[in-house]
C-alpha cells in the first residue's frame, strides 16, 4: 500500500484524480443510483397511455387524480367533500386531497403554464410516484450517513435502489397512490428527529435557559426541533393515518429518556427536543382539521391531541427525573414508576373514556397486531393490501436480500450497547424503534412492507460502518485508503449480489402496465358516460351537478331529482367516479360495501329492490348496476371476487361455503393438483349471478349431478376430490338426477356452469343495456379457470397447436408450445352468455303484459336480444301461470321497439342491447289425447319499459290442436308443460356408495351443452399436459 501511495505522490495528476474520487465518490455513486431508480421506474410509461388515454394502476390512484385535478382548478384549496361518490350520502374525502395532491397540482400548474389540460395533469400524476421515489433517496442517504458516514449513506441508498417487491411496485410510474409519498415524508420526519435529539445531546439545553431567555445557547436546539416538528407534520399532512409515527416517536422518547436516566444522565435534553418537535406538530395539525371528532382516517382533533400528549409526556418525564434526583430516590424505581403511571392512565382512560380508549386500542391492534398473531378483520382481509403478510421471511428476503439479516444484526448491536450502558448516540435507538414498529406493521398488513427498504438500508449501513471499524479501518472521510475502498466493495457485493440474484429490481414485468382490470372497464365506463344521462338529468330533470364543484361538508348530501347512483362492488367506485363520471354507491373507502353486498347476494328480486330502496332518497335512485366477470367468479385463485361480498352481507348469517366449495383433482397420473368450484343453489339465486351470467332470464335445471369423494389430508382436513376427473354425471330426467343426489350425499344436482339445482325465475326490473367490447376471455386467468373446471369436471377439453384450431376464445398455454382449448359447446355450458369484461344493467319499472291462454297452464315468453359489443345473441325468457279463466300477466324489462325515441338527450339510456324480434309466447295443454299448443307475439315499446307508458300491453294466444295416440301421451317435467320445481338437494359431508349403473349414463338430446362422448376421461392428448402460467 505504501508503494502505491508513493507512486501517487510521484504522479501529481493521478494523485489529484484519486483525491477527487475520495472527495466526490459519494456524489457520483449517488447520482448513478438515483438515476437508476428513476430509469427503472419510468421506462414502461408508454404502456400506461392506451389509445391516447392515460391509465393508472390500481384504484386509489384514480381518486388522487380527481383530487389533484380539483386542486388545479381551485389552487391551493383541496376537495373537502365529494358528492360524486358513496350515493346517496357523499363523503368526506379523508386521506385524499392532502399535501400530496397539492404538490402534484402545483407541478401541473407549473408545467401547464398556469392552465394545464386534463392530459397534462394526468401525466404529472402518472410520473409522480417515480419522482417521489428518487426524492426518498435523499433522506435515506442522510440517515445512513449519520450512522456510518458517507459510505453508510451510499450503502443505505444502494439497498433502497436495489430493493424489489412492494417498494418498487408502489413507486412505479402509474401507481399514483400516496404510498411512496408516505415513505418519503416518514423518512424526513425520522431524519428531522434524529438531528434534533443529536443537537440537544451536544448542546445539553435545560429548562433554566428558557427562563433566562438564552437565545444563543438555545438557537440550534429550537431551530432543529422546530424543523423536526415541521417534517413530522408534513408526513401527517400527506397521510392522516401517519399519526402512527407520532406514536412511534412517543415510544422512542419514553425508552430513550428512561435509558438516559438509568445511565446517570439527565433526560431533560432529549425531553426538550421531543417537547418542541411534537408541540410544533400539534400546532401545525390544527391547519388541515376538517372535523372536531376523534378519527384516524381524516384530519381531526385526534392528530393535534396525540402530538400534544406526547409533548406533555416529555415535559412530565423531565420534571419527574428532577424530582427523583432531588429526593435522592434509587434510579431503578424511575422506569417502574413511569410504567405504573402509564398502566394507571390506560385503566383510567378505559373507565372514563371507553370510546377513545377503544379507538386507540383497535387501531394499535389493526396496525401492529400481526406480531402477536392477530389478523386484520375478515372484512379488511378482503382488501389485498390489508391482509396479513404471508411467509414474511421469504417475502422480505426476496425483496431485500441479505439486507434483512444485516439490519437485524445492526438493530441487535444497538440494543445490546444500550443495555450494557454504552453511551450510544440517541439517534441510533430511534432508528431501531422505528424499524421495529414498521416491521410489526408489515407483518400485520402486507401493505406496510414498502416502508421497510429505508430502515433496512440504514441499519445495513450501520453494520457496514462497524465492519470497517472492526477491520481496523478509519471511516473518517479525509483518510480513506484504497484497501478501505476494496473492503467496502466486498461488503457491498455481499449485500447487493443476493438482492440482484433473488429478485432483480429491474424485473418489473408485474408492474409495467395499468393492468387488464382498468383496461377492461374503460370502454364499459365510456358507455356509461356517453350513453346514459348525465347526473341530474335522468328522466328529463335539469339538476346538473358540477363535476369539480365545491360542496359543503355534510353527513348526508341532499341529492336532487335526476341525480342517481351506480351500484357495483366497492373496488370499482373510483373508476366509476373518474372514468364514468357517475356516482357509485360503494367505493374503495369501503363506504357502501354492506349495501352492495346485500344487493349482489340478494336471493330474490324483492330483496334486491328493497336494498336499493333503502339507499334511495326521495326522487333520487340507483339506476344502474355495473358487474364485471370477477364479481361473478367464485375462484379467488384466478381473480374472482364473489367471496368478498359474503364477508359484508348482513341480511342473514352466511359465509362463502353457503355458495360454493372447491373440488380438487390431479392432472394426469402424478401431475399437479388443481381445483374448481361447484356451486349451490344460493349461488345461482344470488342477484349478481342472475344478472351477469343469465342477463335476468329464467334458468331451468338440467339433469346433471356434480359428484365427488371425500379425502382426508395429512393434517386431518377433509377435502372434496373429483372421481378420476369425472365430476359430472348426466341423466335422462330431472327425477333420476335428484334421486341420485338423494342417495349420494357427496353430490349435488347441477352445481356447475349454467345448471342450477332448481329453476331460477326471471328478473322483471333489470335489463342489460350495454357491455364493454373487451371480453373476459382476453384474460389468461379467466381462461385458466374455465380450463381447470372443464378438466376437473370431465367436460371436453382439447389440445391444439394454435388459437385458430379452437372453436372458442378460451385457450391456455400447455407445455411444448401447444394450447389447451375449451371447445365452444363446453364454453357455452360453463358460460351461457358472452362473458364481456363489464356488463351494465339498468333498473326499470318494466312493461306489464296481459293476455289470455289455456286455463291453469304455464305461459312462457321469450325474446332474442343482440349485443353489438360481443356480436352475440341471448334469449330472455320468463313464465307466468294462467288462472282458471286463462288470464295471465307478467312484467318484462326488455323492450323490442322505440329505442331511437329515447337517449341521454332526453334523460334516458341509449340502449345498446336491442331485440332481434318481438316477444314470443307459448303454452301447452293436454286433454283426452289432444295436445293444444298456444302461441302469440307482441312488441314492447321502450316507453312501456321505462315507465313513460303505464298502459298494459295486451297479447292474445292462438291455439292449435295436435292429436296423438294414447301410448304417446306420457310426458315428463322437462317438456315445458306445467313444469314446477320444488325439490331440494342434500350436500352433507358424509360419504355413501355411488349407485351402480348410473355413473356413465349419457342420454342423447339432453340440454346440458355437454358434448356427446365427453363425459368420459379427458382426451388422451391432454390428460398429462400441464397448463403453464397458473
Amino acid at each position: 500500500m505504501s508503494q502505491w501511495r508513493g507512486r501517487l505522490e510521484e504522479n501529481a495528476e493521478l494523485e489529484r484524480a484519486v483525491d477527487w474520487v475520495q472527495r466526490y465518490y459519494h456524489l457520483v455513486l449517488g447520482v448513478l443510483l438515483l438515476g437508476f431508480m428513476l430509469w427503472n421506474r419510468v421506462r414502461p410509461w408508454e404502456n400506461f397511455v392506451v389509445d391516447g388515454e392515460v391509465l393508472f394502476s390500481g384504484n386509489d390512484a384514480w381518486y388522487h387524480y380527481r383530487s389533484t385535478a380539483y386542486t388545479v382548478r381551485n389552487w391551493p384549496q383541496t376537495m373537502a367533500f365529494d358528492p360524486w361518490t358513496y350515493f346517496s350520502n357523499g363523503t368526506d374525502v379523508g386521506q385524499f386531497g392532502t399535501l400530496l395532491d397539492q404538490l402534484m397540482a402545483t407541478v401541473a400548474l407549473i408545467v401547464g403554464l398556469g392552465s394545464p389540460s386534463d392530459q397534462t395533469v394526468k401525466l404529472v400524476v402518472l410520473f409522480a410516484p417515480a419522482v417521489i421515489a428518487v426524492l426518498a433517496g435523499f433522506p435515506t442517504y442522510y440517515i445512513g450517513r449519520r450512522l456510518s458516514g458517507r459510505i453508510g449513506g451510499i450503502v443505505a441508498l444502494t439497498v433502497l435502489a436495489l430493493s424489489a417487491g412492494s417498494v418498487v411496485q408502489r413507486s412505479m410510474v402509474g401507481f399514483s397512490d400516496h404510498h411512496i409519498a408516505e415513505v418519503l415524508f416518514q423518512a424526513l420526519g425520522v431524519l428531522g428527529t434524529m438531528v434534533a435529539v443529536s443537537v440537544t445531546r451536544r448542546d445539553r439545553p435545560v429548562y433554566e435557559q428558557f427562563v433566562d431567555r438564552d437565545i444563543d445557547g438555545l438557537r440550534d436546539t429550537i431551530v432543529w426541533s422546530v424543523l423536526a416538528g415541521f417534517a413530522i407534520s408534513l408526513y401527517l399532512w400527506v397521510w392522516p393515518f401517519g399519526i402512527l409515527l407520532v406514536g412511534i416517536l412517543g415510544v422512542y422518547l419514553l425508552l430513550q429518556m428512561n435509558i438516559e436516566f438509568m445511565r446517570g444522565e439527565s433526560p431533560e435534553h432529549t425531553a426538550i427536543a421531543g417537547a418542541i418537535a411534537l408541540g410544533v406538530t400539534s400546532l401545525l395539525m390544527f391547519v388541515p382539521i376538517t372535523t372536531a371528532e376523534f378519527t384516524v382516517g381524516t384530519f381531526s382533533l385526534l392528530h393535534p391531541t396525540v402530538a400534544a400528549l406526547v409533548a406533555l409526556g416529555c415535559v412530565f418525564l423531565a420534571w419527574l427525573a428532577r424530582e427523583w434526583e432531588a429526593r435522592d430516590i434509587d434510579a431503578v424505581f424511575y422506569p417502574l414508576s413511569v410504567l405504573s403511571i402509564i398502566v394507571v392512565g390506560a385503566i383510567a382512560a378505559r373507565v372514563l373514556t371507553p370510546g377513545v380508549f377503544d379507538l386507540f386500542a383497535n387501531n394499535i391492534v389493526r396496525v401492529f397486531g400481526g406480531v402477536i398473531g392477530i389478523d386484520p378483520s375478515a372484512q379488511a382481509g378482503t382488501i389485498a393490501e390489508v391482509s396479513q403478510l404471508r411467509q414474511p421471511v421469504r417475502v422480505l428476503f426476496q425483496a431485500h436480500g441479505f439486507a434483512v439479516f444485516l439490519a437485524l444484526i445492526g438493530a441487535l448491536v444497538i440494543v445490546f450497547r444500550n443495555l450494557i450502558g454504552s453511551k450510544v448516540p440517541p439517534e441510533r435507538l430511534l432508528v431501531v424503534v422505528w424499524t421495529a414498529f414498521v416491521v410489526a406493521a408489515a407483518l400485520t398488513q402486507g401493505r406496510f412492507a414498502y416502508y421497510l427498504a429505508i430502515p433496512f438500508g440504514v441499519l445495513t449501513a450501520y453494520v457496514v460502518g462497524h465492519a470497517l471499524s472492526w477491520a481496523n479501518t478509519e471511516t473518517d472521510d479525509s483518510t480513506i485508503e484504497t484497501y478501505q475502498v476494496l473492503t467496502v466493495v466486498a461488503i457491498l457485493f455481499l449485500v447487493v449480489a443476493p438482492m440482484a440474484a433473488v429478485a432483480s429490481p429491474t424485473d418489473i414485468s408485474r408492474y409495467d402496465s395499468p393492468g387488464q382490470g382498468i383496461e377492461g372497464w374503460t370502454d364499459g365506463l365510456e358507455y356509461l358516460q356517453d350513453q346514459t344521462p348525465k347526473e341530474g338529468t335522468y328522466g328529463g330533470e335539469t339538476n346538473d351537478m358540477e363535476y369539480y364543484g365545491s360542496y359543503e361538508n355534510t353527513d348526508d348530501f341532499d341529492y336532487q331529482p335526476g341525480q342517481y347512483g351506480v351500484l357495483s362492488w366497492w373496488d370499482y367506485g373510483h373508476w366509476i367516479t373518474t372514468q364514468g363520471e357517475r356516482i357509485p354507491n360503494a367505493n374503495p373507502f369501503q363506504q357502501g360495501a354492506t349495501n352492495a353486498a346485500n344487493f349482489l347476494l340478494a336471493p330474490n328480486e324483492t330483496q334486491a329492490n328493497d336494498v336499493l330502496d333503502e339507499i334511495d332518497e326521495n326522487d333520487t335512485h340507483t339506476r344502474y348496476i355495473a358487474i364485471d366477470w370477477k364479481m361473478a367468479e367464485s375462484n379467488g385463485q384466478i381473480g374472482g371476487k364473489y367471496f368478498a361480498p359474503t364477508e359484508f352481507y348482513d341480511e342473514s348469517n352466511v359465509n362463502r361455503q353457503d355458495y360454493y366449495g372447491p373440488i380438487s383433482y390431479q392432472l394426469g397420473r402424478g401431475g399437479q393438483t388443481l381445483s374448481f368450484n361447484y356451486h349451490t343453489q344460493k349461488y345461482y339465486e344470488s342477484t349478481v349471478i342472475r344478472l351477469y351470467k343469465f342477463h335476468g332470464s329464467a334458468v331451468e335445471p338440467q339433469p346433471i349431478v356434480t359428484d365427488w369423494n371425500l379425502s382426508t389430508t395429512q393434517n386431518g382436513r377433509q377435502i372434496r376430490v373429483s372421481q378420476g376427473g369425472q365430476a359430472i354425471q348426466t341423466f335422462q330426467s330431472m327425477e333420476k338426477a335428484r334421486a341420485y343426489a338423494r342417495n349420494d350425499t357427496t353430490s349435488v344436482v347441477g352445481g356447475i356452469g349454467s345448471a342450477p339445482a332448481k329453476r331460477v325465475p326471471a328478473m322483471e326490473h333489470y335489463r342489460l343495456v350495454g357491455t364493454s367490447e373487451k371480453s373476459a376471455t382476453d384474460s389468461g386467468r379467466y381462461n385458466r379457470g374455465a380450463a381447470f373446471t372443464a378438466l376437473g369436471a370431465g367436460l371436453q377439453f382439447q389440445q391444439v397447436n394454435s388459437t385458430s384450431e379452437c372453436s372458442s376464445n378460451v385457450t391456455i398455454p400447455l407445455g411444448g408450445g401447444s394450447l389447451g382449448c375449451v371447445p365452444e359447446q363446453t364454453d357455452q355450458f360453463l358460460h351461457p352468455t358472452s362473458p364481456q369484461w363489464v356488463k351494465m344493467f339498468e333498473r326499470v319499472p318494466g312493461a306489464t303484459i296481459e293476455g289470455n291462454g289455456p286455463e291453469n297452464a304455464t305461459v312462457r315468453a321469450s325474446v332474442e336480444m343482440y349485443n353489438p359489443a360481443s356480436n352475440e345473441t341471448f334469449t330472455y325468457t320468463q313464465q307466468a301461470q294462467t288462472d282458471e279463466d286463462g288470464n295471465f300477466n307478467m312484467t318484462v324489462p326488455y323492450s323490442t321497439t322505440g329505442y331511437d325515441e329515447y337517449g341521454p338527450d332526453n334523460g334516458h339510456t341509449n340502449v345498446s342491447v336491442r331485440a332481434n324480434s318481438s316477444y314470443q309466447f307459448a303454452a301447452s295443454s293436454f286433454d283426452n289425447g289432444t295436445i293444444t299448443q298456444w302461441t302469440g307475439s307482441t312488441e314492447v315499446h321502450e316507453a312501456a319499459v321505462i315507465g313513460d307508458d303505464d298502459e298494459p300491453i295486451q297479447v292474445e294466444l292462438n291455439s292449435t290442436e295436435i292429436d296423438v295416440q294414447e301410448q304417446g301421451n306420457e310426458t315428463n317435467e322437462t317438456s315445458g308443460i306445467n313444469a314446477t320445481d320444488n325439490s331440494t338437494t342434500d350436500d352433507s359431508d358424509t360419504s355413501t356408495a355411488t349407485p351402480s349403473g348410473t355413473a356413465t349414463a349419457t342420454p342423447g338430446g339432453t340440454e346440458t351443452a355437454t358434448p356427446s362422448g365427453t363425459t368420459t376421461a379427458t382426451p388422451t392428448a391432454t390428460e398429462t399436459a400441464t397448463p403453464t402460467g397458473n
